[in-house]
């Protein structure tokens, strides 16, 4: 096991340095401009991710600083902490899965909660098995407080519940629905505030119910974040190792392991049923799905498929790993670029640029009396009709150069 845990720190430190992108400078954003008052009672309230991966973003941050290493340590530690876990509950062939899981590692790699909330909801799975109901209770509590969408694991550990241990589980969830209770006025409000995108484009953008939407969960539970422009190619990339894993599934349900199949198949259901009202079905979303995926997918005892199936994972992850293009997006490089002046950009997606560009930084509402840059981050949700680079054309000024960057970004450079 000592290996394994290994080979999933190695691969989980390797290019830990990728420049922050939108979501992680958000979080970044909320741990260093908040303080844990304002960012509980401000910040969290217009959000709609519960406290728990903020706060321990916070307590880190300020022991080892804000750096992206920094930011992303902890999600590292979690990653690796859930792979020790699985191989608790089913042995080497899951947690080497896992350890090598391209989707895995990515967000192992990320200052977000996804990693905590797999983690969490693991733990949950374990001490549910062992019967000790209060670390049971702790792990379950957490795993609300780092993902609202982990609740719907709890259908699941009452369907594979023995009649004599309900009794234990409702008074565990008595305990977890009274953890609670202090964040669920904010939760309140950040429900109501999520319900207001659903059916607008940032709704359909962010997780809305779509077969695009549905198909990506198997496709990035096998191959993680790498992508390939040409469709053909990237069907030639996916069919074999779909086929090979929808095997070893059928061979593992043959054997009837209950358990596995619930955790896996129930929440992902209910979830597709709530994103019939609430814009949640991304992939990511789900993470905490994919350890029971390699611990059912392990319990077809082929083991020399299991073997085609880590060699698969592995070269997903590595080209990930290595290949700058599936990287994230490069404010980093972006903002090397710019010489002087201001830059425009909606202030709502200002929060990766504003960590490493230290210059003026611009609204979207007025033009700026001088030459300046503008980034049309977003630009589709918040100006699909480009009134501000019309209104940039009509004040007389001249695009001079335009720069693109890795994950869409764009730098125009203006001038009168």
């Amino acid at each position: 096991m000592f290996w394994i845990l290994l080979l999933a720190l190695f691969l989980r430190l390797i290019n830990l340095n990728q420049p922050l992108w939108l979501d992680e400078a958000f979080q970044f954003k909320s741990t260093y401009y908040f303080s844990v008052k304002d960012l509980l009672t401000v910040y969290l309230p217009g959000d709609f991710n519960p406290p728990l991966s903020y706060l321990i973003n916070f307590g880190f941050s300020r022991l080892f600083g804000f750096s992206e290493i920094a930011l992303r340590l902890p999600a590292v530690i979690f990653g690796v902490l859930t792979v020790w876990l699985v191989y608790k509950l089913g042995g080497k062939w899951p947690a080497l899965l896992l350890a090598t899981s391209g989707l895995h590692i990515y967000y192992s790699q990320e200052a977000r909660m996804y990693s905590l909330a797999a983690l969490a909801v693991t733990a949950s799975f374990y001490f549910l098995r062992q019967k000790r109901w209060f670390w049971y209770s702790v792990f379950s509590l957490m795993s609300i407080y780092s993902h609202y969408l982990t609740v719907f694991v709890f259908p699941a550990q009452i369907i594979i519940s023995k009649k004599q241990d309900l009794k234990k589980l409702l008074l565990s969830w008595v305990g977890i629905v009274v953890g609670f209770l202090p964040w669920l006025p904010v939760f309140v409000k950040q429900l109501a505030a999520g319900q207001q995108t659903a059916g607008t484009n940032w709704g359909e953008i962010v997780g809305g119910l779509s077969l695009k939407n549905l198909s990506l969960i198997p496709v990035k539970f096998l191959i993680g974040r790498i992508s390939i422009a040409n469709n053909q190619l990237y069907a030639l990339l996916v069919i074999p190792p779909f086929i090979l894993t929808a095997y070893l599934l059928f061979r593992a349900l043959r054997r009837k392991n209950l358990l596995l199949a619930v955790w896996l198949f129930v929440p992902a259901v209910l979830i597709i049923l709530l994103s019939c009202k609430l814009p949640v079905l991304s992939y990511f979303r789900l993470l905490f799905l994919l350890p029971a995926f390699y611990l059912l997918v392990a319990r077809s005892k082929q083991k020399k498929l299991l073997c085609l199936l880590v060699g698969f994972n592995l070269a997903c992850s590595l080209i990930y790993l290595f290949n700058p293009a599936f990287h994230r997006e490069d404010w980093r490089g972006l903002s090397q670029q710019i010489i002087a002046g201001p830059v425009v950009i909606n202030p709502a997606v200002n929060a990766p640029l504003k960590y490493y560009y230290a210059g003026e930084i611009l609204g979207t509402d007025s033009l700026p009396e001088e030459n300046f840059y503008y980034i049309p981050y977003a630009e589709p949700i918040f100006d699909p009709e480009q009134k501000f680079k019309q209104q940039a054309a009509e004040t007389g000024f001249q695009e001079t150069s335009v720069q693109h960057f890795r994950g869409n970004l764009t730098l125009i450079e203006y001038n009168q």
